[in-house]
C-alpha cells in the first residue's frame, strides 16, 4: 500500500479542527524504574531496588492524552475515586489539555504498578475494584457526558473492564449517538461486546477477537487466519475492524470486506504498554477527519512504532507523527 506523504501531513494537520468525546475507563499507570540486587533471602525471588517511579494517565486517560497531544480537540468522561490517585490523574490531564469530566465514586481510582529493570519486566500489581457502576452511578456518568457532550466528530469508548460500560450506559451512548448522528469507535472488551448494537469502528488485538469471535460463534472453528477473524467480525457487527497484531503490524477491514495488511515498523519494541490506545486514538483522529481506513491505518501503524520505542508509556504528539511521515 502507498499512499502521498503530502496526504498523509494534511490529515495529521487536520486534526487540529476535531472535537472527540471519549468515556471509558480511567487508570493511573505507575513504573517503578529498579536497580537489580540478585535473589531475595527469604525467598527465591528477584530483589529489586526502586530508583525513580514515573506516572501517566492509562486507559481512556491514555486515549484522551494521545488526542490531545496529536490537536485534537478532546474532552474525557470517565468515574474515579476520592482519592490522591485522582488529583494527580486530573492534573495530568489538564497538563496535557485534556478537558476531563470526572465522576466521583466511592471506589478507588484504577492504579497498575509496573517493576522494571532496563528492559526486563518483572511484575504488574493491580489495585482496583472492577465490579460495574451501579444504576445511580451509571445514570450519573450519563448525565455528565449529556451536560458536556458539545459537538464531537465521534464518540469513542475505552473499554479496559473495570466496570464503567454497563449495559445501561451502552443503550444510552447508542441511542445518543445515534440521535446525534455521531460514530462510535469502541475499544472493547469481549465481556461486554455483546451490549453492543450499533458500532462503526472496532479495534481489539488479536487475543481480544478470538475470544470475541469465540463468544459470537460457540461452537464454531475458529478462523485460522487474522485476516477471516477480522472479516467475521466485521461481518457480525457490520463495521470497520482494525485488528492490532502486535509485531505483526495490524489489519484493517472495511465493511465490503476489503483488506489491508499494514506489517509492524518496529520490531525492537522497548515497551508495548498503552501502544493500543495510541493505534486507537490516531485511527479515531485521521477517521473524524474525513481519512478512509487504509490512511488512518497507515497513520496509526507509524504512531505505534513511535510508541513502543519509548521505556514507558508514550503519548505521540502532531509534530513526532509528522517528522515520522516525512522519513518514510
Amino acid at each position: 500500500l502507498k499512499l502521498n506523504k503530502d496526504r498523509l501531513a494534511e490529515i495529521i494537520r487536520s486534526f487540529s479542527g476535531v472535537e472527540l468525546l471519549v468515556i471509558g475507563d480511567l487508570i493511573l499507570d505507575s513504573y517503578l524504574d529498579c536497580l537489580p540486587l540478585g535473589v531475595a533471602y527469604e525467598a527465591p525471588v528477584p530483589l529489586v531496588e526502586n530508583q525513580n517511579e514515573q506516572r501517566t494517565p492509562g486507559g481512556a486517560g491514555n486515549v484522551a492524552t494521545n488526542l490531545a497531544l496529536l490537536g485534537v480537540q478532546a474532552r474525557l468522561v470517565a468515574p474515579v475515586g476520592t482519592d490522591p490517585e485522582a488529583t494527580q490523574l486530573e492534573r495530568m490531564l489538564a497538563d496535557a489539555g485534556v478537558g476531563f469530566l470526572p465522576l466521583k465514586v466511592r471506589r478507588p481510582t484504577p492504579h497498575k504498578t509496573r517493576i522494571l529493570s532496563g528492559k526486563h519486566y518483572y511484575l504488574r500489581l493491580d489495585e482496583e475494584q472492577a465490579d460495574p457502576l451501579n444504576e445511580d452511578e451509571a445514570s450519573a456518568l450519563e448525565q455528565v457526558a449529556q451536560k458536556n457532550w458539545g459537538n464531537p466528530a465521534a464518540l469513542l469508548v475505552s473499554d479496559y473492564d473495570k466496570g464503567t460500560v454497563t449495559p445501561s450506559l451502552v443503550r444510552w451512548m447508542e441511542g445518543e449517538a445515534q440521535r446525534m448522528q455521531v460514530p462510535i469507535y469502541a475499544d472493547l472488551k469481549p465481556r461486554t461486546a455483546t451490549h453492543w448494537q450499533n458500532l462503526n469502528l472496532i479495534a481489539p488485538n488479536l487475543r481480544e477477537a478470538r475470544e470475541l469471535f469465540a463468544q459470537l460463534h460457540p461452537g464454531d472453528a475458529m478462523p485460522k487466519e487474522p485476516a477471516d477473524l477480522a472479516v467475521a467480525l466485521s461481518r457480525q457487527f457490520s463495521n470497520q475492524v482494525v485488528l492490532k497484531m502486535s509485531e505483526r503490524g495490524l489489519l484493517a477491514v472495511n465493511r465490503d470486506g476489503a483488506r489491508c495488511r499494514l506489517e509492524a515498523l518496529s520490531h525492537d519494541t522497548t515497551n508495548v504498554s498503552g501502544a493500543g490506545d495510541t493505534v486507537f486514538a490516531t485511527l479515531s483522529a485521521a477517521l473524524a477527519s474525513g481519512a478512509a481506513l487504509e490512511e488512518a491505518a497507515v497513520l496509526a501503524n507509524i504512531a505505534a512504532s513511535l510508541a513502543v520505542a519509548q521505556q514507558i508509556t508514550h503519548a505521540v504528539s502532531a509534530k513526532e507523527l509528522l517528522e515520522a511521515v516525512s522519513k518514510r
